[in-house]
């Protein structure tokens, strides 16, 4: 009896130990594990779940991490991404694996595509989704420093309905949105758009005053520019009746050749998105066309400029450090390494550290202490 009993363990240790083995495999290497159901592109294991995704990536995961492979509309468009990004590079095309930029946390991404020119190393591109859509800071730091390590200057491209892209070249001048209305599949659902009534009364425009708040940017009277405002309000359309209920950012007052008000346009901070203030209620807004950005318009007509401060500070090693002084004050940055606060030009995606911004004159000190006074610190000398 005692010998059975004895046999009957070491099976058991043997098939404990095989399974741990078969597990550990399959995790180190992703690999499908070889005691396992095949259910359409997964791989079920005792402990494990192999994905076969349609865009030949694969991943080992434990069978309580939800995960599923990227749909196959969702890979035309990461394909067609590929296929544009590429065109900034030879054909000598080398692959980055994810584990060079991130090393844990791997089942929260659903797309990853990493690439570097052979003939030329500098140019490279990174594509990122993260799972369900949700980006945490902590992972995508992780891009951030890779290529802000190894670069001055690069760009980056974030949007709530693609993937993340990183990319360097020698001129930094990928055009994201016009990939991205290439890539993108057209909206074949019909618009209303802004009424007639409306566009003929805006027509008797003679200035726009933009405002940001009760502050005054600019005043545009030029006939050109404001007929090019005005085309540009003439393609919005409403599409359904579901909004984002974020609030406007800009005012387009629009005055006649009295000075009289017509209407003030409100125009949200993506330029993207506007609606005569007659018109206003809840968050109903229209939406422009995706060629259209009334951002440029902004930056162009007036000294707002559209950026972002990217802080990958390490809060338990933060210290005081000068990045920048002119004949009157200091500026400051509480940080563990002053490269790790990192500014974003939103129209052209360029980042670069805000201490090389500050001494390249990309923008003034003064505006981004009043902007973000807790990143930079303005001290009298």
């Amino acid at each position: 009896m005692k010998k059975i009993l004895k046999n009957m363990l070491i099976i058991l240790l043997v098939i404990v130990c095989l399974i741990i083995l078969d597990t550990t495999y399959a995790l180190i290497f992703s690999k499908s594990p070889i005691l396992k159901i095949r259910e359409n592109n997964i791989d079920k294991g005792l402990l494990v779940n192999h994905y076969n995704c349609s865009n030949k990536e694969e991943k080992t995961l434990f069978k309580s991490v939800k995960y599923s492979c990227p749909l196959e509309e969702d890979m035309n468009f990461y394909q067609c991404l590929e296929n544009e990004l590429n065109n900034y590079m030879s054909n000598n095309l080398t692959q980055i694996p994810i584990t060079d930029i991130q090393k844990d946390n791997l089942e929260k991404i659903t797309y990853y595509k990493g690439v570097y020119d052979s003939n030329n190393p500098n140019n490279m591109y990174v594509i990122i989704y993260p799972l369900n859509g949700t980006y945490e800071a902590t992972i995508m730091n992780n891009y951030y420093k890779f290529f802000s390590d190894k670069y001055p200057l690069f760009q980056a491209f974030e949007s709530s309905y693609s993937p993340t892209i990183f990319s360097h070249n020698d001129k930094n001048d990928i055009d994201f949105e016009n990939i991205l209305n290439k890539c993108r599949t057209n909206n074949n659902e019909s618009g209303k758009k802004i009424s007639e009534k409306m566009i003929n009364k805006l027509q008797k425009t003679q200035n726009i005053v933009i405002k940001v708040g009760d502050k005054e940017l600019s005043t545009i009277s030029d006939n050109n520019k404001i007929e090019e405002i005005l085309n540009i309000f003439s393609t919005s359309k409403q599409y359904g009746n579901t909004f984002l209920c974020d609030n406007y950012s800009f005012n387009f007052e629009m005055y006649d050749d009295n000075h009289e008000l017509i209407d003030t346009i409100y125009v949200w901070y993506d330029g993207k998105r506007v609606v005569p203030k007659s018109m206003s209620k809840g968050c109903f807004y229209y939406s422009i066309e995706n060629e259209f950005d009334l951002r440029k318009i902004i930056e162009r007509e007036t000294d707002y400029t559209f950026y972002d401060i990217l802080n990958m500070t390490n809060n338990d090693n933060q210290k005081l450090e000068l990045i920048y002084q002119d004949e009157k004050n200091n500026y400051y940055v509480n940080a563990d390494d002053p490269n790790n606060i990192l500014i974003k030009f939103t129209l052209n995606n360029q980042i670069m550290t805000l201490k090389n911004a500050l001494l390249n004159k990309n923008i003034t000190p003064e505006k981004v202490s009043n902007d973000y006074p807790e990143i930079l610190i303005k001290k009298d000398i």
